[in-house]
């Protein structure tokens, strides 16, 4: 399609492709994967994941890869109004003529967007009905592939840069002929899941054959995008980003990232300085972050202060460095942020009580908490960002009448210690705690959503005023969420009569409708309380044939602990807790003891 019929559209910079530093690569001869984030261009292109396997693939000879994104309501129905199908942003080749489709999927509130997306590829949504191209998927979605498991031929575990060069050659070895021959040479890779193979039984158990992830050992020899794509237009994450480490030892019992990216493993100074540098020379982007999941824990914090400093002064970048941990805020740090007129600083407590907060294995206590909200509004912040959990295993009435006590007297104490003439203000997010596969807590229930509106309401009342900011989540979507998150094979069913029925771009709350889900659960007569009530303790899990490294009796353990009250030290600064890692994976905790 020609770019100036693409104007039309909403948002035509989603379709054009030709954007600065993406690849084009000459089709013949190569083996052709069409690379899908399922979800709009602005978020997919903010994805550092993405990116980093689109170079990859693209770097190797005999590959093309090229992108392709879920396409707003308009351009959708052009397509279907026409009976044309979806195609790639590079060289607008349809999506059905590639060898291999492979969807890199964030969150399961996604799934209904694959459906889609294939079916506006004029491909089969359906696996066992189709034969060519080949469907996979990868991204943290896929640890628990279950109710999936009907669309897609294989799923990729675990961290995409070892696992694609293996899966490609696979396939350079099939002669495409027999579908059923590609999958079982590829079920011999271990971090691989070929939904066909597994028992029909879905008894976990029965299957002494388990799925192990892949991880990268090295960071600093990983590949990263020194040329990353600069998008046409505005995205979510509209910067420069650099991977700091890789993993948390935290032990957060909710947080299922801690779990599934460990071990830790960092980039040293010298190889975050190389990538920052290249990146910036290469994109003219005026915004660098450093991403991690919890950046406070870097080893070399001192040297990346100075480091970001640096950058600043050669470049004229501003440096964002997220997820902070409230009992570890580097004072360094917080100066050269509000140096550069940021006055917003992010922090989550997640839980207002001391008790509630042992039982997450958050430890932090209010010492914490107001230390570093002096030093922040000293420094001059004048708005502070927090995030709290509602609806946690053991939670009671007062630990949610404690979180606007507790947000009140931030204020209180933040605005006795500003230096700035602003209004001083706290915005509030609230989030329900979701019970996710690979967790602490994925034996819990899910709080109903009449009694989080409830506590929403409690919360709300307790902080009346303009300095008070409270957001709260949708939690019909994340209702949705967490059924997806929990279902087995079973939910295959359910997910296409929802897109049948029109749901799609479940994430978006303008485009989210319960009653969709709602009827497909009653048409195909699943009580979806079924996957949000809590799971016996001895239930074989529909997870449980995929392994991220962590061993169920760990996160037994850790529940048992949980209920307790008892907490777990980081295993980098306290002892092993033998979480089952180094049964698969060399610890880079354990080597610095």
């Amino acid at each position: 399609m020609k770019d100036k019929y693409l104007l039309q559209f909403k948002k035509p910079y989603s379709y054009f492709g030709n954007e600065l530093n993406s690849i084009h690569k000459i089709h013949n001869g190569k083996i052709k994967i069409a690379f899908i984030y399922p979800n709009l261009y602005e978020i997919g292109m903010s994805s550092l994941g993405f990116k980093i396997l689109y170079h990859l693939m693209n770097s190797m000879p005999d590959v093309v890869a090229e992108r392709a994104f879920a396409p707003l309501p308009d351009f959708e129905s052009y397509l279907r109004k026409n009976n044309f199908p979806l195609f790639t942003l590079e060289s607008h080749t349809p999506i059905k003529n590639f060898d291999l489709i492979a969807f890199s999927v964030q969150t399961c509130m996604d799934y209904t967007n694959i459906l889609n997306i294939l079916d506006l590829s004029h491909v089969n949504i359906h696996s066992n009905k189709r034969e060519y191209p080949i469907v996979f998927a990868g991204g943290t979605s896929a640890y628990n592939p279950g109710s999936m498991s009907d669309f897609i031929d294989f799923f990729s575990l675990g961290e995409g840069e070892y696992q694609i060069p293996k899966i490609v050659e696979q396939f350079k070895q099939w002669d495409r002929k027999n579908k059923a021959e590609l999958l079982q040479t590829l079920s011999e890779i271990n971090s691989v899941y070929v939904p066909e193979i597994y028992p029909k039984n879905n008894k976990a158990k029965e299957n002494k054959n388990i799925n192990i992830k892949d991880i990268v050992p090295d960071l600093n020899n990983a590949p990263a995008p020194l040329k990353p794509i600069v998008p046409s237009g505005k995205t979510v994450l509209d910067k420069a980003n650099v991977e700091l480490f890789r993993g948390c030892t935290r032990g957060c019992r909710f947080c299922q990232a801690g779990i599934v990216y460990r071990p830790v493993r960092e980039k040293s100074i010298k190889q975050i300085k190389y990538e920052a540098e290249e990146i910036l020379k290469n994109t003219g982007y005026e915004e660098l972050t450093f991403l991690s999941l919890s950046s406070s824990d870097y080893s070399h914090l001192d040297e990346l202060i100075i480091l970001a400093k640096e950058l600043v002064e050669k470049y004229h970048v501003s440096i964002a460095v997220p997820s902070l941990r409230i009992d570890k805020f580097p004072v360094a740090l917080g100066k050269m942020i509000v140096s550069q007129r940021v006055h917003t600083i992010t922090f989550a407590i997640e839980a207002a009580t001391k008790r509630l907060r042992n039982v997450i294995n958050k430890t932090i206590n209010e010492k914490d908490i107001f230390t570093t909200v002096k030093t922040a509004s000293s420094l001059g912040f004048h708005t502070i960002k927090l995030y709290f959990i509602i609806g946690l295993p053991t939670e009671t009435e007062e630990d949610i009448i404690a979180i606007p006590d507790l947000v009140r007297r931030i204020y209180s104490y933040a605005k006795k210690h500003k230096t700035t003439q602003k209004q001083f203000s706290i915005h509030l997010s609230i989030n329900p705690f979701m019970p996710q596969p690979n967790t602490v807590f994925q034996w819990e229930k899910f709080g109903t959503i009449d009694d989080l509106y409830r506590k929403a309401k409690i919360i709300k009342e307790g902080l009346k005023g303009k300095q008070f900011k409270v957001n709260f989540a949708n939690f019909k979507m994340n209702y949705i969420e967490t059924i997806l998150g929990r279902g087995d094979k079973n939910l295959s069913k359910v997910i296409e009569t929802a897109w049948e029925n029109g749901a799609k771009m479940d994430g978006w709350e303008e485009h989210f409708d319960l009653s969709l889900w709602e009827n497909a659960f009653h048409k195909e007569n699943i009580n979806p309380n079924y996957y949000t009530s809590k799971i016996p303790l001895d239930r074989v899990l529909p997870w449980e044939h995929i392994s991220c490294g962590v061993s169920k009796d760990f996160l037994k353990r850790e529940y048992k602990k949980a209920m307790e009250g008892k907490t777990t030290d980081d295993c980098r600064n306290g002892k092993c807790e033998g979480c089952g890692l180094t049964d698969f994976f060399h610890c880079p905790a354990l080597t610095k003891k």
